[in-house]
């Protein structure tokens, strides 16, 4: 949910909490204002006729036409008291319930107790009610209406900075090599957390400089110490030699050749890992497929493996052609590395995903764990254990799904497209 909703959704809360606690202090506070105005009306009525009969006035000339009930009292009575009442009842007449509020007086006038009664119709409860919450609808209303559209405007000036600074950090990437320099604002908030950012990206763009330099660096220096080796190893094997000492150096080339291999592969993982191959563009991932199986089809010949491949015309996917290419390769080099004499490897490409499965004995590990690097099936395998780990990467970058798995003697390389 967006923060300006989230702000909106609040003050409509807080509005409406006490909109309802004012509404219920505002019924009875107009229900009894309404009453103790008709009741003190009442009263100076009641008061004026009992004056009346003290002074031997005809009381119906001077009641104006309101309702006056006056009755002798046989007890003494406590004079100048008065009693109110409410009741409702049903009006044939105007086919609804009315509200009567009833005034009973008490006086002892020359010897003789009276009760006066004197009455009149007044608001009903359920009336004050309605319109009192037919009111604070209306408000209530107006009010989340204002909010609504008050806080989108206001949030696109107070907020603008927040949007500025969240889109910077959007497009912001290591590969420019710029720094992001947020501009200063009005808001002290918001100036401390683009300053933060500001040191913050500055800082990680210094450190991925000098790991990229360190990285590029040692693997220069360590290719060439290798070569040398490599050189100086040709020309051995070119003396007189015994079946050990050229098995030794057989080892050494081939250590060597391992260590070149660990070199390459931790240096595209970390350009991966670097979004250094990020790209836009669609490419014939289904060409790509045909042809890495076309170059794997002889080296499977030469292992006895058996291989089918069903590849599905017209699959084009948002890759950089050299990551679709190391994928492939390697998981067709696992199939067949990993596979059995006489297995057999099969390949499937549709629009939804690529399945690449082979024929072999079960890993030693959990399959999930062969993505991390330098973990192999089998100890005892040539494989340096960066294989997978690079596809796992190639696939996160390219927002893929991949999974692993090994039912009934068949390694299943599963990986589902966007």
């Amino acid at each position: 949910m967006k923060l300006v909703n989230k702000f909106t959704l609040w003050y409509i809360s807080i509005t409406l909490f006490v909109m309802l606690i004012g509404g219920t202090i505002a019924y009875y506070r107009v229900k009894k204002e309404i009453d103790d105005g008709e009741i003190e009306r009442l009263k100076n009525l009641n008061n004026k006729t009992a004056e009346q009969i003290r002074l031997g006035v005809a009381t119906e000339l001077q009641t104006n036409g309101r309702p006056i009930e006056i009755a002798k009292l046989d007890s003494n009575v406590v004079s100048n008291t008065c009693e109110v009442k409410e009741s409702s009842f049903y009006n044939p007449n105007i086919n609804h319930k009315e509200c009567r509020l009833t005034v009973n007086s008490y006086y002892t006038i020359n010897d003789q107790s009276y009760r006066i009664s004197s009455y009149n119709y007044v608001t009903k409860t359920s009336q004050i009610l309605r319109g009192l919450i037919s009111s604070f609808l209306l408000i209530l209303l107006l009010l989340a209406v204002l909010i609504g559209i008050s806080a989108r405007l206001v949030s696109n000036r107070i907020l603008r900075p927040f949007h500025v600074a969240l889109d910077r950090i959007h497009h912001f990437s290591l590969r420019d090599k710029k720094p992001m320099q947020l501009p200063e604002t009005r808001t002290k908030e918001f100036n401390e957390l683009n300053d933060f950012l500001n040191k913050m990206t500055d800082k990680v763009l210094e450190d991925y400089n000098a790991l990229k330099e360190f990285s590029e660096n040692a693997s220069h220096e360590l290719q060439t110490p290798l070569a040398i080796m490599r050189t100086k190893l040709d020309l051995l094997m070119e003396t007189e030699l015994n079946d050990d000492q050229a098995q030794l150096i057989g080892n050494i080339q081939a250590g060597i050749d391992k260590l070149s291999r660990i070199n390459q592969s931790l240096i595209l993982l970390n350009k991966l890992e670097n979004h250094e191959f990020e790209t836009s563009v669609n490419i014939p991932f289904c060409r790509a497929t045909r042809e890495a199986a076309a170059t794997f089809s002889e080296l499977m010949d030469m292992h006895a493996l058996e291989f089918e491949s069903h590849v599905e015309e017209k699959v084009h996917l948002p890759v950089h052609p050299a990551l679709a290419d190391i994928l492939l390769n390697n998981l067709l080099s696992n199939a067949i590395r990993h596979n059995i004499p006489g297995g057999k490897v099969v390949l499937s490409l549709n629009r939804q995903g690529l399945i690449i499965k082979n024929t072999g004995e079960a890993p030693e590990v959990p399959t999930e764990q062969l993505f991390q690097r330098f973990k192999k099936g089998n100890q005892s395998s040539a494989s340096i254990g960066v294989g997978l780990a690079i596809v796992k990467q190639i696939c996160d970058l390219n927002s893929y799904r991949i999974s692993y798995v090994y039912e009934e003697n068949w390694h299943i390389m599963d990986i589902r497209f966007p």
